[in-house]
Formats: C-alpha cells, structure tokens, sequence
C-alpha cells in the first residue's frame, strides 16, 4: 500500500510523493503553465497536455525526471485559527486583520545562541537569566543557547548602560533595549543594553532582561491578546513566567513542520492549502529544508 503525499515549497511547483513500504520516495512534480513559459524555450507540445494538471483554476504542466531538492523532508505541523491569528501578529509583526504588510518575513537563529556578560551583570542574574535560557532550550529542539567566558566567542552580549558601548545601534537608547542583525532572515547577532537608573535591582533587571530576550528570539512583536503573566504579552506585571502558550508560539516558530523565513503571505497561502489537505483528505503535506 502506498501513501500520498503532498510537498510544498516557496517555489511554484506541486509536488506528489509516493512512499513505499521500504520508505523509498518516488515524486512527480508539476509547475505553472505560466512559470513554465518563463523558464523554459521549448515551446509545449501535444505530449505535454495530455499530462496537464488543473488545479483551482490553473495549469499545470508535469516535470519530466524532475529530482526532489536536497534536504531534509519534515511533515507539516498543524495548527488551528486561532493559534495563527497570535502567531503572525507576533512573529511577523502583523498590525491586524486588515494589515496589507504581506511581505515581513520571519525570521529566526540559525546557529546557537553565545552569550556574554559584561562584568557589571551579577552573578545572580546571571544566574536566574540562564536558568530560564534552559527553560526555554528544554522545549524547543532546534535553540540551543548557552553562555561563554570570552567576548569573541560570543555571538550575543548583554550588557549595562555605563558599561563600554558593544552595540552602537544601542547607544542613544535611553530606555532599555535590545538589537539584532539578521542576513536572509537567520539572525547571527544580538545585544540587551540595560539601564540601571530605571532598572535599580537584580528583580527589575531580570524580569526586563527575559522579556526583551524573548522578543529577540524572532524580532517577535509583544500584542495585547494575552493576560500580563504571559511573556507575549504587551502588559507589565511582575510575575511573568514562561506559559505553555508562550512555548508552543517559541516551539512552533522553531519547528520544521513549516516553511522558514517566508514573508506572511507566503506563510498563510501554504497553511491555508496544507491545512485544507489535511481536514478534508488527510493527506500530510510535507516541506523540504535545505541544510
């Protein structure tokens, strides 16, 4: 017996795999008619038509020996409306439900997190801030952060306001802030600057320290939907902790089982078809990640 699959990619291709009982991958791939005429010369023939492919109102032409991407394949990860309505307001910023800001982009750390602590920083906030890092590094498989003795082997720096200026887009920040670059969407560098005349003990330091932490993770956006204790949630309280909702968006944001650094657009048109495949045929979309 023998499984269909369904493969999306960003590109304009559909996919549909065979797996055979010894898990061997048999595809056949299809693209636009439109994309098609863009990329190849030769003009299609009668042969061609006869394995035409309609799909919601457009045109299919099959690839002949057309070979999967090299990657990892990993199945779609499911997720209801409601779940997605705070994800994109949180990981792509998303301003509302009428918010036409299609093209922002996920984006996400590739490699582990270092970090360094300027010698300012206690040792008790030291301490609790890397306790709660593990936290988060024990429910979320692809993050891996960890703290380091030496500057140059970090890739992170938290720092505090009269300390020496690490990050010059920090500098004029009068309030407490963090910074990160990122280059095709992967985020390879970060910064929290902390300013202590506002921030006059370890329990206020700490507690800003997680929540701007948190929010350099994916330039993740704080929104109004959640109650004060969640960390995603835009409303001081004291008594923040990470929620079993605040991990499922950090596990969700980091999983494979969805395409990475895609713009919104891309994001909701690929759930909205792996999710209708799912619900209304069962089958399981799946997405191939480069290496």
């Amino acid at each position: 017996m023998k499984i269909r699959i369904f493969i999306l990619l960003v590109f304009s291709f559909v996919f549909h795999s065979a797996i055979s009982q010894n898990d061997s991958i048999r595809s056949t791939a299809y693209m636009s008619i439109k994309k098609y005429r863009e990329r190849h010369k030769a003009p299609l023939t009668q042969k061609d038509s006869i394995n035409f492919l309609y799909k919601e109102n457009d045109t299919l032409v099959l690839l002949e020996n057309y070979k999967l991407p090299e990657g990892v394949i990993v199945p779609y990860e499911y997720k209801d409306s409601t779940f997605l309505h705070y994800y994109t307001k949180i990981a792509f910023r998303k301003q509302g439900i009428d918010s036409l800001d299609n093209k922002q982009m996920m984006k996400y750390w590739k490699k582990p997190i270092k970090i360094y602590f300027s010698n300012s920083v206690s040792n008790k906030v030291k301490k609790d801030f890397i306790s709660f890092t593990k936290q988060i590094t024990n429910n979320v498989d692809s993050l891996s952060i960890s703290k380091v003795n030496k500057q140059e082997d970090s890739n992170y720096i938290i720092y505090y306001k009269d300390d020496y200026e690490y990050e010059k887009n920090l500098k004029e920040k009068v309030m407490s802030d963090y910074y990160i670059a990122w280059k095709n969407n992967i985020i390879y560098t970060g910064s929290i600057k902390i300013n202590t005349d506002t921030l006059y003990n370890d329990k206020l330091i700490l507690s800003q320290l997680k929540i701007l932490f948190l929010q350099s993770l994916g330039y993740f956006k704080l929104i109004n939907d959640f109650t004060c204790e969640n960390y995603f949630s835009n409303c001081y309280s004291d008594e923040k902790k990470l929620t079993k909702l605040d991990l499922e968006i950090l596990k969700y944001h980091y999983s494979y089982g969805i395409c990475k650094g895609t713009t919104l657009k891309t994001f909701l048109q690929q759930h909205k078809e792996s999710s209708k495949l799912f619900l209304e045929k069962g089958l399981k979309s799946r997405f191939i990640h480069k290496q």
